[in-house]
């Protein structure tokens, strides 16, 4: 995606960068010759849009585009017919809807042919696309005009709010984006600032914040750990003293120091094994409210995925941990003298 760019004020407000000069469709056409590797360039006016006919009103989305968007991202038509070059050339008040804004403003009435109010301005329905997610997002909520007629009738002005160029072959972006450089600044002049923001760019920040989170989140779980196998050592070694007679008596009817070593330690993995189910209840439970919450509120599928490996992980884990702060607990119970765990009272 190609921008300007955006620099923050001090009172914390973002504001266009002075030196990057607005887009417009000869800076896409620029783009367009700047690279053989180019599979598309799309022009990006997007805006939220209040939709009226008759008495229904539904708060939409507006896109400015061109005929090839459909092409390009794989979005047919399931009804009538897609933009035009000449609705472009034109300048032509036409528009293609979603298939929820079809749901919401005419219902089961016919729509093709009828003039529906967007922002105050009259468009005619000329087509409905059929119903799909693009990149996860549900687009049934679109409507989408010609670009030019989105810069005269709803932006006001010649220009566009950025680009999307597509490349003909993922390895090929990096190329494309210095390509892409230098033909701005060509055009523009060498201060001209410009954001360019590839998908690989994206997917690189998002590994590094996931890297960030695991880093975080792990230091987290060892604390949460230490401080939980420190809680089944303490608890342990209060078991212990509550029962030195009863393993004096034991002791006494010939039990090996192994035997009590393992009752001990299977009694810490048990606990810790306990602990561990619960504890992965509990985040399934919490995983799936939130996915709901977040499905609900935004519309958009968001799936809690608990795999098996990780179950399965936790809980061997736990018995580690019993495993491991078990073990001087239950030392400490198998090394007792008999005698004196008699007299203890």
């Amino acid at each position: 995606m190609i921008s300007p760019q955006f620099m923050q004020l001090k009172d914390g407000r973002w504001v266009p960068n002075p030196r990057s000069k607005p887009l417009t469709m000869d800076d896409l056409s620029v783009v367009e010759q700047s690279s053989d590797r180019l599979a598309a360039v799309l022009p990006s006016m997007n805006s939220g849009a209040n939709l009226r006919y008759r008495k229904a009103s539904y708060q939409s989305r507006a896109a400015g585009t061109l005929p090839e968007f459909s092409e390009v991202y794989n979005w047919q038509v399931a009804e009538g017919r897609f933009l035009l070059n000449a609705d472009l050339d034109k300048l032509r008040r036409v528009c293609v809807i979603g298939k929820k804004v079809r749901e919401e403003v005419f219902g089961l009435a016919p729509f093709l042919g009828r003039e529906l109010k967007l922002d105050g301005q009259r468009f005619t329905v000329v087509g409905l696309m059929e119903d799909r997610q693009i990149f996860g997002e549900d687009w049934g909520d679109q409507v989408l005009v010609p670009v030019t007629t989105a810069q005269r009738r709803l932006a006001g002005n010649k220009y566009i709010q950025a680009m999307v160029a597509h490349a003909k072959e993922q390895e090929d972006v990096p190329d494309i984006t210095v390509a892409i450089e230098k033909a701005l600044k060509k055009r523009h002049g060498p201060e001209a600032g410009y954001q360019i923001v590839s998908g690989r760019s994206i997917l690189e920040q998002v590994e590094q914040t996931i890297l960030l989170l695991k880093l975080v989140v792990g230091g987290i779980a060892g604390i949460s750990l230490l401080v939980g196998g420190i809680g089944i050592m303490n608890i342990l070694l209060v078991s212990v003293a509550e029962r030195t007679r009863e393993i004096g008596i034991r002791k006494a009817l010939g039990a090996k120091p192994v035997t009590l070593l393992w009752q001990f330690v299977i009694e810490a993995m048990a606990l810790s094994l306990t602990g561990g189910a619960l504890g992965v209840a509990a985040g399934y439970g919490l995983g799936e409210g939130i996915a709901r919450v977040i499905s609900h509120y935004s519309e958009l599928e968001f799936p809690s995925i608990v795999s098996p490996e990780a179950t399965l992980f936790v809980l061997a884990l736990s018995i580690a941990i019993g495993l491991f702060f078990g073990i001087y607990p239950a030392a400490r119970a198998a090394r007792l003298d008999p005698v004196d765990a008699l007299r203890s009272e």
